[in-house]
């Protein structure tokens, strides 16, 4: 198997690469879907949201 590690500009590393047949066997054997509820993005824009709201709130007790 032929894995990359990707890396940001301190040499943290971010990520890995894997040849596209390697993740193919890799979800198949797994069973990893790339469907995505509907309004994920949506839930997701929630969850930031409400996030930020409670970091403001704890910032004005302070």
């Amino acid at each position: 198997m032929d894995i990359k590690y990707l890396s940001d500009a301190k040499g943290n590393v971010t990520g890995v690469f894997i040849a596209i047949e390697e993740w193919e066997r890799l979800q198949k054997e797994y069973k990893i879907g790339e469907e995505l509820p509907a309004d994920s993005g949506k839930q997701l824009r929630q969850e930031l949201t409400g996030a930020l709201q409670r970091l403001k709130k704890d910032d004005s007790e302070d």
